[in-house]
Parts: structure tokens; C-alpha cells; sequence
């Protein structure tokens, strides 16, 4: 309990994130975490409307990023919201959010997610808990509370520390230990800090890897990453058992940038080598590369309690749609096929830019339907029912549901793994794309 009320401190005194509620006027900050788009794919087969009753839990809301998404994307629904945080400071920078936008769907809650079985609070079946249980002194038995606190369909996004990309990071908090051993002041730790930190030599690891850690330029932030108290970090193997420990299944990483880093042809261009990495079971497979790219700092990922919940491709009523930029990634796709005059056979690197966010190059292989499925998922609006009719059509072929699934599979499996793909039941209404706002 003493290690949860200095941790509680810390945040007291430094609310993290930094944010000003006035923001909220011109912009909206975005997780894909939290975007009902992905929560629908990923945790809900893609048939979640989000308007039956729908309960969501932010565990340890912070100052707010996940309850205004939330709250912003629910608002006309019946949803209900619950913000739970330890850190008063916090909470009423997130309820300045709320209020500036008009937010009347959440509850909220002073309190720790440790007091969660004494709340009497309900199941939910959505809860966010991000940078909250690698702070815990059990994280084991926190992610255990947010299970029992589960839906029987319920699912969550959770975000805990990587081990390899922040290894700078402890080398900083273990010497700022030894600095500030018998300093019991807040600030002064973090003048003592950033005295260190300007007089770092180039072999320092902090130093050699610093553009991984770019959120620590005020005093909260550098509190929070360097003289944090309570701080551990999982690699992908430990996030594996982590999960499995709670009785949870482990569903997919959100972050784009997880995703893009955890493939092989980043890495290994040795064929023998990497058909011997190749024939180890996911885990191992990702627990090299995570070890290979050595900057991956944090893990961003959804579990649910039951198997089984991503949308499948074979449900022929699902819509295939790009989330960022709808229509930009299938049609510069059909017109990279027809200008290159690419023919069933050839595998070619295709390149793209999404949301202004980064450079994605993925493998697309050619087969003889391809430029015609992605022509169908110009609009987003098609289901694979209806693209596989629109091809039927074109080409005035008797082609079967089950030849044009396996088509399709070759065809959008690259960018499903990259999760810039989702499927949604025809009966969902689209989802507006705020990544594209996204900080």
C-alpha cells in the first residue's frame, strides 16, 4: 500500500499526460485503442453497434485521452462510461475535456482499480487500462480484477512497458536512484535529473536511443519516465504469460508501428535462417524480431475472454475498409496494378502513406483477381458478398464464393496484419475516420 500511495503522489503532484482542456477546440486526440472501428473488428466479429447497453470501463484514465475518445465517439448512443482514477489532479483535467466538449456519458470515480471489487460497478464489456498495471505492485493481481470485471463478451486495450526498447530508460532510473538517494523533494529530483541528463556522454544508452523517448521535455513527463518509482516491463514472451495468467486470450497489437516492426523481412534476408525462424510458433517468431529491432518501447494490444473474436473474411456479409483514408489505399493500389500492368504471379513491393503517419511498404501478390477486388473497395461500402458479385459481372465468369475468398485472402492478408484493414457486418454504419486528427 505504501508503494501505491507514492505512485498516487507522483501523479497528484504531476498529471500525465500533460493536457489543456482548451485544446478540445480545435482538435481531438485519437487512439486506435479506443476506436470503435477496431474494437468492432477486433473484439466483436465486427457486429457490435455499440448502442445496446453498451458498458466501457477506463481503468486509470489519466487525464483524460481515452474517456474523451470514448466519450466523443459514443455520444449519441446509450453507452455508459465509467473513468476511474487514483489522481484527483488528473481526473479534473479530464472532466475540463469532457465538459469542454459537451460529454454528459461518463461517470467518474476517485478511486484505484485495486478497489474496483468493492465498487460494485457492474461487468463491462469494453475497459481501457493503458500505463497503469506495469505501475502496479502486482500487476498480475490488477489485470485479474479487470477480468472479473469482464462481460461475457467483453474485451479490452491495454498497454504495459516493453523490456528491450526501454533499457536506456532503466540504466537512467537506477542511476537517479543513486543520485537522489537521500533527496525526498520532488523537484529536486528533477533538477538532479536534468543536470544528468545534459551532461550524458555519447555511450550513455539513454543518449544512444533518446528519440524513442520523445514525451519528456516537461517536468511530469520526465518524472514519468526517468524517476518513476514503481516500473517494470514485459518482453513478448512475459506479455504472452501475462495474459495467460489472467485467464484472458491474447487478440492482436494495435499499434501500428508494433505490427510494421514484428516482420520478418525487416530483419532477415538469409533464406535458411529465416525459414528455421519461420518454423517457430508466433511467439518465439516475435520475441526475436522484438530482440532484433530492440525499439519497440511499449506494448499496445487487445485480449478478450472469449476465442475467436476478430471479424473473418469468410462472413461474406462483412464490409472490407481501410480506416485511414477509405478510398486512397485500394485505389492507389487498383492504379499501381493498371499502370504497372502487373499479371497474376508477380509479388511486388507496394509503398503508401496514411494520415500524414509514416511510409508503409507491403508485399502485395498478384493474382488474377486482385485489381478487381480492390476496385470494389474503392467506396468501402461493398460487402464481400457484393464485391464477389461486382467481379462475377465484370468478367462474366461462374467463380465460386470459395475461390474468390481465397483470392481475397492473398490479396488483403498484408495490409490485415499491418491493421490498416477492418471488416465490418453490412448492418454496422460506417465509422468516421479520426485518425486523421490524431496528434
Amino acid at each position: 500500500m505504501k508503494d501505491l500511495l507514492v505512485v498516487q503522489e507522483q501523479y497528484q503532484e504531476y498529471p500525465y499526460p500533460l493536457r489543456y482542456p482548451e485544446d478540445e477546440n480545435k482538435r481531438l486526440i485519437s487512439t486506435i485503442g479506443d476506436c470503435l472501428a477496431a474494437l468492432n473488428h477486433y473484439l466483436y466479429c465486427g457486429k457490435e453497434d455499440f448502442k445496446s447497453g453498451f458498458r466501457v470501463l477506463v481503468a486509470g484514465g489519466g487525464t483524460g485521452d481515452a474517456s474523451t475518445f470514448l466519450g466523443e465517439q459514443l455520444k449519441n448512443t446509450n453507452a455508459e462510461i465509467i473513468y476511474l482514477d487514483f489522481s484527483k489532479a488528473s481526473m479534473e483535467i479530464a472532466q475540463k475535456r469532457a465538459e469542454v466538449r459537451g460529454l454528459k456519458n461518463i461517470t467518474w470515480i476517485h478511486d484505484s482499480i485495486l478497489n474496483i471489487p468493492k465498487l460494485a460497478l457492474g461487468k463491462f464489456d469494453f475497459i481501457n487500462c493503458c500505463g497503469v498495471l506495469h505501475h502496479l505492485a502486482s500487476p498480475d493481481e490488477g489485470l485479474k480484477i479487470l477480468n472479473d470485471s469482464l462481460s461475457m463478451r467483453g474485451g479490452m486495450h491495454l498497454m504495459i512497458y516493453a523490456k528491450y526498447g526501454r533499457e536506456g530508460v532503466y540504466q537512467i532510473q537506477n542511476l537517479m536512484r543513486l543520485i537522489n538517494s537521500n533527496v525526498h523533494n520532488k523537484t529536486q529530483e528533477i533538477i538532479n535529473c536534468k543536470a544528468l541528463l545534459g551532461s550524458l556522454p555519447d555511450t550513455n544508452w539513454f543518449k544512444k536511443s533518446k528519440e524513442l523517448y520523445h514525451d519528456h521535455a516537461e517536468d511530469g513527463g520526465l518524472y514519468d519516465l526517468l524517476l518513476h518509482k514503481q516500473d517494470r516491463a514485459y518482453s513478448i514472451p512475459e506479455m504472452y504469460e501475462f495474459v495467460n495468467n489472467a485467464g484472458l486470450h491474447f487478440v492482436e497489437f494495435s499499434m501500428l508501428e508494433s505490427l510494421l516492426l514484428l516482420e520478418s523481412k525487416n530483419y532477415i534476408r538469409n533464406s535458411e535462417l529465416l525459414l528455421k525462424v519461420k518454423n517457430k510458433d508466433v511467439i518465439n517468431q516475435q520475441a526475436i524480431y522484438e530482440l532484433i529491432t530492440g525499439k519497440i518501447t511499449k506494448h499496445e494490444f487487445f485480449v478478450s475472454i472469449k476465442q475467436e473474436t476478430v471479424a473473418s473474411i469468410a462472413d461474406l456479409d462483412n464490409i472490407p475498409y481501410f480506416y485511414y483514408n477509405t478510398s486512397y489505399i485500394p485505389k492507389h493500389a487498383y492504379d499501381y496494378i493498371e499502370n504497372n500492368k502487373l499479371v497474376a504471379g508477380m509479388n511486388v513491393n507496394f509503398s503508401f502513406n496514411i494520415a500524414q503517419r509514416c511510409n508503409i511498404n507491403l508485399l502485395l501478390c498478384m493474382s488474377e483477381y486482385t485489381k478487381y477486388i480492390f476496385k470494389n473497395m474503392i467506396d468501402g461500402t461493398k460487402s464481400l458478398q457484393e464485391i464477389f458479385d461486382a467481379i462475377r459481372q465484370e468478367l462474366n465468369r461462374d467463380l465460386s464464393d470459395e475461390l474468390l475468398i481465397n483470392e481475397a485472402k492473398i490479396a488483403l492478408t498484408p495490409f490485415f496484419e499491418a491493421g490498416i484493414l477492418f471488416l465490418r457486418h453490412k448492418s454496422i454504419a460506417p465509422y468516421i475516420d479520426y485518425a486523421a486528427e490524431k496528434l
